[in-house]
């Protein structure tokens, strides 16, 4: 009897449960599945660049989580409007809410997320609310709840922001949504 075909696949599945049993490569955290925009700003230089950073345009991507015990989840993308000065991400009654307490954009910069949005000063006031299932859920920012980035790329305005922390309000927010909730964005506007 000739061992050597059996030692062989027993040599080969060892190997491969050690192999299915490694951590794959980590994967970044990519925002942004915008698809490319066409760019012949050299082909035709008066024609405009059509996208901003990541492919974002008047657009940008929300995730936020619930820290309640289902981790309730917010994923949405949706389009990035400014109104008197605030900036608003409205998606199925989920409303991101971000005002720098001017009606100018914001100059590039790292801004405090606070309690209240003051650019000169560079602060910012987030808050996030969700009225689905005639239920109304809000959490705002305190001072020194983290930070947003505001650059300046190929004349978009373009924010940043991750995990920061919102409180959630005392009025509305009942049993498990009572709890704070951590959020991320990032979208670009287009150039004025």
């Amino acid at each position: 009897m000739n061992l050597l075909p059996l030692a062989t696949a027993t040599s080969l599945l060892a190997a491969g449960l050690t192999t299915a049993q490694q951590p794959g490569p980590a994967r970044p955290d990519v925002w942004g599945r915008s698809p490319a925009a066409s760019d012949d700003r050299f082909s035709n230089p008066k024609k405009p660049l059509y996208a901003g950073p990541d492919g974002w345009y008047n657009t940008g991507e929300v995730r936020a989580t619930v820290a309640n015990a289902a981790k309730t989840p917010y994923r949405y993308t949706a389009n990035f409007q400014q109104i008197n000065g605030a900036y608003e991400a409205v998606k199925d009654l989920q409303t991101l809410h971000f005002d720098f307490g001017s009606a100018a954009r914001p100059k590039p910069g790292t801004y405090k997320v606070g309690s209240k949005g003051n650019a000169a000063q560079k602060l910012v006031h987030l808050s996030f609310g969700d009225v689905t299932n005639k239920q109304i859920k809000d959490w705002s920012a305190q001072d020194g709840a983290g930070t947003l980035t505001v650059s300046l790329v190929n004349g978009f305005t373009y924010f940043r922001c991750r995990n920061v922390v919102l409180q959630p309000s005392a009025i509305y927010n009942k049993g498990e949504m009572a709890r704070p909730l951590s959020i991320g964005f990032e979208g670009a506007l287009k150039p004025e």
